[in-house]
């Protein structure tokens, strides 16, 4: 008897058995997930519908996850040391970190519908504004009154007063001055990090009655901001910055911004869910 031969043979048989089951194991673990899958995407139409229903107005939003980062800064006060190479402004310096400036020269002629036209020059103008390079025009956060420059990190914006440059605007195009917040020695901690849709930020702020009836959606940002503050430190995360205004009630017209942290699909409150770590109190942004 070939002993050899015999080896092989049930080497073969174990390794088609092996594949057979592996095969079947998969073919029920997905079949599984695709009916958990069809069941959620079937719940979130349904209450896609239901927000509709209770005149709630909203594009259609995507259902696609993104990806992002958490982000560290330092709490320093080296923008203080800096203060002194700016020019033609009054300048006060804050215990958190911001400035607020006021232009001994006022800037006239400032076109309020586009104020980037002039604004620009003088945010990348390093004798005016500290690092502006870093920001850019946000047109959804400006108002009539207030324009509003973001600071760019990683591979997103900064949507908090700790990174935003913030020009008072009269109603006739003149800039007195303006507020600024800079995030320093910026880092990615960790590899990124899958994201909630725009859809599942929705949904969710809908569930926890965080978007009333009559209500509409007037843009959504997946943008950073702050998470946490530790003394030397603090981290920002991807966050879904959802823009609702109400047609009736008390609010009306106004226009409010809501969190989601895009990690969890936890509510945020007041542009960050910012916590005391290590006997640290830290404050709202």
């Amino acid at each position: 008897m070939d002993f050899r031969r015999i080896e092989w043979l049930f080497l073969v048989a174990f390794i088609v058995i092996d594949i057979f089951l592996f095969v079947a194991f998969q073919r029920d673990t997905s079949g599984q997930t695709e009916t958990a899958s069809t069941r959620s995407a079937d719940s979130d139409a349904t209450i896609v519908k239901e927000m509709r229903s209770d005149d709630i107005t909203f594009k259609t939003p995507s259902k696609a996850s993104s990806e992002g980062y958490y982000i560290s800064t330092s709490n320093d006060s080296s923008v203080k040391n800096m203060l002194t190479t700016l020019s033609d402004q009054t300048v006060l310096y804050h215990d958190d970190g911001t400035v607020a400036s006021t232009f001994k020269t006022p800037i006239t002629g400032v076109d309020t519908k586009h104020p980037d036209k002039t604004l620009d020059t003088v945010v990348n103008n390093g004798a005016m504004i500290l690092n502006g390079t870093n920001y850019f025009y946000n047109k959804q956060l400006s108002s009539q009154n207030t324009v509003v420059y973001t600071q760019h990190v990683a591979d997103g914006q900064i949507y908090s007063r700790y990174g935003e440059i913030r020009f008072s605007l009269t109603n006739d195009g003149t800039v007195t001055g303006y507020t600024q917040g800079y995030l320093s020695d910026v880092s990615t901690l960790r590899e990124k990090t899958e994201t909630i849709s725009e859809r599942k930020a929705l949904i969710w702020l809908y569930q926890y009655n965080q978007i009333s009836n009559n209500t509409k959606i007037v843009w959504t940002k997946l943008a950073y901001t702050r998470y946490f503050t530790l003394k030397n430190s603090s981290v920002y995360i991807p966050t879904w910055v959802i823009a609702v205004k109400a047609n009736s009630g008390n609010n009306a017209g106004v226009l409010q911004l809501k969190h989601v942290n895009a990690f969890t699909g936890a509510i945020l409150t007041n542009d960050s869910n910012v916590k005391t770590v290590s006997g640290t109190t830290s404050t709202s942004d």
